[in-house]
């Protein structure tokens, strides 16, 4: 694995140059303002995934000294009264219920119920809406962010922090790393192509690039195999999120350098040939050391997203503070 190091993405990287920091002047923001955040996770089965992801945002809530609380739950009733109590908790900042639930009724019932002022996923109607109409923030002075889901939050946070990066190294020495003639990380224009279609992940990031003028395909399970295929072929970027190890993208298909993310728990890629193809690559998250995968960057986005929320709570001051923060680590 050691000789495929130089085409993974360094998310640690990212994690501590951009996220602490920003995480800490929140957090000191906070304090100053007496406001004690707590996130609260509701399961509603003991599916492996959502148990394992459960236990991932209680670590970093740890971490950031963000008070956690879980909730298992047995029926929809019980799910809707929880919702409800949380929703009106005011020591309650952020909710996040595990999906999919195993009860007889679509999951966006219990989207939609969750208050958008704790919806740290971003998949209430609203935020939806908000995505689609391109707007990122709900005040006319934009200090207020608006949600957006993790993962595929994650996502772009990763290639437009990579491109920020290649745009200081070219500011330094006048030139893109690795003899670019332009920033392979700047969307506009790019193809890229999204299999998956769910609200969380496929449809949210095919917006996303949409909004960043990015050419988007999305391909789900009825789309027919080689045409997948046929639009692997001829995309810059790839991102995949299959929940299936039968699923597999032959990394002859795959364009020479192109960048990849593989979301799927299974992996959708041919390993490791796939390295001798990409520029850069998020692969199989037992490919990567912890602190370094994808799903470090989608808990991250969540703690974000949580930031959001309760920052709504401070003055037009202390926001203002933390834009030029945010501004002067963006700056490198």
């Amino acid at each position: 694995m050691m000789e495929n190091a130089a085409k993974l993405f360094d998310i640690k990287f990212i994690l501590d140059r951009f996220d602490k920091p920003i995480f800490n002047k929140n957090l000191e923001l906070l304090e100053k303002n007496n406001i004690h955040p707590k996130l609260v996770c509701i399961l509603t089965s003991d599916d492996p995934g959502s148990v394992s992801y459960s236990r991932g945002i209680k670590g970093i809530c740890k971490r950031y000294n963000i008070e956690f609380e879980s909730v298992v739950v047995h029926s929809r009733e019980e799910l809707e009264e929880k919702i409800e109590y949380y929703n009106k908790d005011v020591q309650t900042h952020g909710i996040i219920v595990m999906y999919p639930t195993p009860f007889e009724v679509k999951d966006t019932h219990f989207m939609n119920m969750i208050s958008p002022e704790k919806d740290i996923e971003g998949l209430h109607h609203s935020y939806m809406g908000y995505l689609v109409q391109h707007e990122g923030y709900e005040d006319p002075k934009h200090l207020r962010k608006l949600v957006i889901p993790p993962t595929a939050k994650g996502i772009l946070y990763v290639l437009k922090r990579y491109r920020l990066i290649f745009e200081n190294i070219k500011r330094k020495t006048g030139n893109y790393p690795d003899n670019f003639d332009r920033n392979p990380f700047s969307l506009e224009g790019k193809k890229i192509v999204v299999i998956n279609d769910s609200l969380a992940v496929g449809r949210s990031l095919a917006l996303m690039l949409l909004n960043e003028n990015a050419s988007v395909r999305v391909c789900q399970k009825y789309t027919d195999y080689e045409d997948i295929l046929k639009f692997v072929s001829i995309s810059d970027i790839i991102v995949s999120a299959v929940p299936s190890s039968k699923f597999i993208i032959p990394t002859e298909k795959v364009p020479q350098n192109s960048i990849v993310f593989d979301i799927s728990f299974e992996g959708n890629f041919e390993y490791p040939s796939i390295f001798d193809k990409v520029y850069k690559i998020s692969p199989k998250w037992n490919l990567v050391k912890k602190g370094n995968r994808i799903n470090d960057m989608t808990l991250h986005r969540l703690i974000s997203n949580m930031f959001y929320l309760v920052n709504r709570k401070l003055p037009d001051n202390d926001l203002l503070e933390l834009r030029k923060f945010e501004d002067n680590i963006l700056s490198l």
